[in-house]
């Protein structure tokens, strides 16, 4: 009798399905993730930025709208009042009591130092004085005093500086 030698060449039966019922559900989940990940990105770049407005709201709006909300700056109408002048007039002498001498001869803000023809701006409250330009932009963003952090407005109590 012959003996009938094993065939080592030969694949088991189903062993070709396993594999490629194991690449099949793998190419799915890939195919899924990149969706996902696509949806993730083209969301993400479509939303609109997040606002943020200028007004004074209470704590449960701000809440209810998931906004972030601030405190307001100082108004055009308010910033108008602040006396503005020619820095030469701040500096001559018979203006007797100046406040050109505790500001220096430069804006805190922009750094530039004044020319004799910059139109600055007075803040009453704290005397220091910047140009117009200056410390009306920081102003309508800020409700005090770059310098000594105060209220520009009479009769307001000073803010508490942080970090102090």
């Amino acid at each position: 009798m012959d003996a009938v030698e094993p065939r080592y060449n030969e694949k088991p039966a189903g062993s070709g399905d396993y594999i490629f019922m194991v690449g099949f559900v793998l190419l799915v989940l890939l195919v899924l993730a990149f969706t996902y990940a696509f949806h993730n990105c083209r969301r993400s770049r479509s939303a609109p930025p997040p606002s943020i407005s200028f007004v004074n709201t209470s704590y449960d709006d701000a809440y209810n709208q998931h906004h972030i909300r601030f405190s307001p700056g100082i108004d055009d109408d308010v910033l108008v009042t602040f006396p503005s002048f020619v820095y030469s007039e701040a500096t001559m002498p018979h203006k007797g009591d100046t406040t050109a001498d505790t500001n220096g001869s430069g804006c805190s803000i922009c750094l530039a130092d004044y020319k004799p023809t910059d139109v600055v701006r007075l803040l009453p409250e704290c005397g220091h004085f910047f140009h117009v330009k200056c410390i009306d932009t920081w102003l309508k963003a800020h409700p005090t005093c770059p310098v000594c952090r105060n209220s520009p407005l009479a009769g307001t109590v000073p803010l508490p500086v942080q970090g102090r």
